[in-house]
């Protein structure tokens, strides 16, 4: 199985949806049994809930995220994932310096599987802000899952005839 793992800060706004996002289109792909999707923050609450607005707007996509529940980032689930995301570059550089054996599968969101040099791989924290950014997140991050879903989609599909 591969395994993804999304980073954020407090693991309730940006990864929830990124992760929804995700799960969503592998299940129109069928391919729940080939891959699972997780996520953590680097200063997360564990057992806390999404944020209320990530719930408003995941619900206006179509997405319940009633189940998300956040947790911190841990040897176990980055030695686990073969493929680490996370939102912001100080994210990855924390990962990068915490766990430097596992740098070669740490990237930023914005940057995985491209070899465009990104002045702000950075999708930027809504936390706090009003339910626009919110949408703005969502919809920057949607973009993002869209543009790598091909790639994941190719690993996968390596991984299930091997």
């Amino acid at each position: 199985m591969f395994k993804v793992l999304f980073v954020c800060t407090g693991n309730i706004c940006r990864t929830p949806m990124a992760v929804f996002l995700l799960r969503k289109l592998i299940e129109e792909e069928g391919l729940e049994e080939f891959i699972d999707v997780d996520s953590a923050g680097t200063w997360a609450s564990e057992g806390a809930p999404a944020a209320e607005l990530t719930y408003q707007v995941l619900k206006e996509n179509g997405i319940d995220a009633s189940s998300h529940r956040g947790k911190g980032v841990d040897h176990y689930l980055m030695k686990e994932s073969d493929l680490i995301l996370c939102m912001a570059s100080e994210h990855k550089r924390d990962l990068v310096q915490i766990f430097p054996h596992f740098k070669d599968k740490i990237y930023t969101l914005k940057e995985f599987g491209t070899e465009e040099k990104l002045s702000d791989p950075t999708i930027h924290d809504p936390y706090g802000m009003n339910i626009e950014r919110y949408r703005e997140t969502y919809l920057e991050i949607s973009k993002e899952i869209q543009r790598i879903w091909p790639i994941l989609k190719t690993r996968i599909l390596q991984r299930k005839v091997i």
